[in-house]
């Protein structure tokens, strides 16, 4: 028996593309990928995980399976720890930083789950701070930590320019249960 195919769906998180890097012949808006902002240039897309790729969600997909576009987020965060049961964190014994996996190119899209970051927050001084500098990597520490922020922004620099699906190279930081550029003091 097959999986129904909105447990299929998983969120993947993406940058915006300069206006000179868009598509040429867009796709129909039905067919076009649902998009939501998040913070900075980054928004979250959402995308139907198959075996050997990714078939991003449209409003078409949500029409068929009766699911509002705005209930994407919840189904792809609740999906995505569902498929992906064996999160590992790693903290780094030199600095207050932790690297969180999944085993697959995926990881930024935990920035959706609320509580996977409330729990994060709360083994940190000071407010959530995490690089996202691609899909595959996720990194947290405290804006508390000196050292933990210097390893984020290591990450980032590990990264840059030259690593795959690229999302940001600024720091983001949780406030308030919203996420913004994270400014140094």
């Amino acid at each position: 028996m097959t999986e129904p195919r909105h447990t299929l769906i998983v969120p993947i998180m993406q940058a915006r593309l300069p206006v000179e890097l868009q598509l040429e012949f867009p796709p129909a808006p039905d067919a076009e990928p649902v998009r939501d902002p998040f913070a900075a240039d980054l928004y979250a897309s959402y995308a139907f995980e198959l075996p050997e790729r990714y078939e991003y969600v449209g409003r078409r997909h949500c029409a068929e399976l009766g699911i509002e576009p705005g209930a994407l987020r919840a189904q792809a965060t609740g999906n995505l720890r569902t498929l992906r049961p064996d999160l590992s964190m790693n903290w780094y014994p030199d600095a207050k930083a932790v690297s969180v996996g999944l085993g697959n190119d995926l990881e930024a899209g935990l920035l959706l789950d609320d509580t996977l970051m409330e729990k994060l927050a709360q083994d940190v001084e000071g407010d959530l701070v995490v690089a996202v500098p691609s899909r595959e990597v996720f990194m947290a520490t405290g804006s508390a930590h000196p050292d933990g922020l210097d390893k984020l922004r290591w990450a980032v620099d590990q990264v840059w320019p030259g690593g795959r699906h690229l999302l940001t190279r600024d720091l983001l930081v949780r406030r308030e249960a919203s996420w913004e550029v994270f400014a140094a003091a």
